[in-house]
């Protein structure tokens, strides 16, 4: 028995029902970047001792722009994406992990940003974010720093330790180089000094000790990197945003004669060593 004929036109205005009224928006136009709008790309020292940076966006005119996503592509680190929704009038920092840096030139990034101004339609954009500080050029070439020496030696950092007593004590952590046989124009150029701790005498501190060689017939190099505060007084701990940030200098064809990258030292031993501090410091 065939269906009633109500049943067979109910049946056959559904898909109809489909393709109607859906509301789906269109597609953001891309457009030339908005005058008064600018990107650059940055790293305060607070964050330096992590692997965060940020997208700062200054736009000039009185209004309000609401960012709901941002590309930001560079030759060195590849591709990172910020999502949410924040809206400012003024000034606004998008943050990101940085992935690791290549080896190479610049530190300018292209950032393509999907947005609106006021209550207009979502649009996107992009330009050029510079890195007007050169805080991302120093991240990047730590990052090459820090490559270029792992091809040549694997680093190995043992228990820290605590000799002598008051003003007399120094921190205390072996170092250890280990070719791997990969490279031969690869040195150990000395640890470097930060605004709370110096390197104590017998410390192998950069610029004060031959460059040591990690080639493939070199022998591990065994380092014992010795550290004192640099002053004592009492707003140098409080105050410090790198003081822990030690850097290893390396030596390599390519590489500026002060390149370095941080010791990776974790966060064990950056809290012992920002208590030997108040131990070393205390009246």
């Amino acid at each position: 028995m065939p269906p009633p004929r109500r049943v067979l036109l109910a049946v056959l205005a559904l898909p109809l029902l489909g393709c109607g009224g859906g509301g789906d928006e269109p597609a953001p136009e891309t457009v030339e970047m908005p005058s008064g709008l600018t990107a650059y790309v940055d790293q305060s020292r607070l964050l330096r001792v992590t692997r965060t940076a940020f997208v700062r966006l200054v736009d000039e005119p009185d209004r309000t722009v609401t960012v709901t996503r941002a590309e930001v592509t560079s030759p060195r680190f590849g591709t990172v994406t910020w999502t949410g929704e924040k809206s400012f009038v003024n000034e606004a920092d998008l943050p990101f992990e940085m992935p690791p840096g290549r080896c190479g030139d610049g530190s300018d990034a292209r950032v393509r940003l999907t947005y609106r101004l006021d209550d207009g339609p979502e649009r996107i954009s992009e330009t050029t974010a510079t890195d007007r500080y050169g805080a991302v050029g120093l991240f990047l070439d730590r990052d090459c720093a820090a490559e270029v020496l792992g091809e040549a030696a694997t680093l190995e950092l043992g228990e820290p330790r605590v000799v002598g007593v008051g003003r007399a004590s120094v921190f205390e952590v072996p170092v250890t180089l280990t070719p791997t046989g990969e490279r031969d124009d690869v040195s150990f150029a000395g640890f470097e000094g930060t605004p709370l701790f110096r390197n104590a005498d017998g410390s192998p501190a950069a610029d004060h000790i031959p460059p040591v060689p990690l080639g493939p017939d070199d022998p591990p190099a065994e380092l014992l990197l010795r550290l004192v505060p640099t002053r004592c007084d009492p707003h140098a701990l409080a105050e410090d945003k790198v003081g822990t940030l030690i850097g290893v200098r390396t030596r390599a064809p390519g590489l500026s004669p002060v390149a370095s990258f941080f010791l990776p030292i974790g966060d064990e031993r950056r809290a012992a060593l920002r208590a030997f501090f108040s131990t070393h410091c205390r009246p």
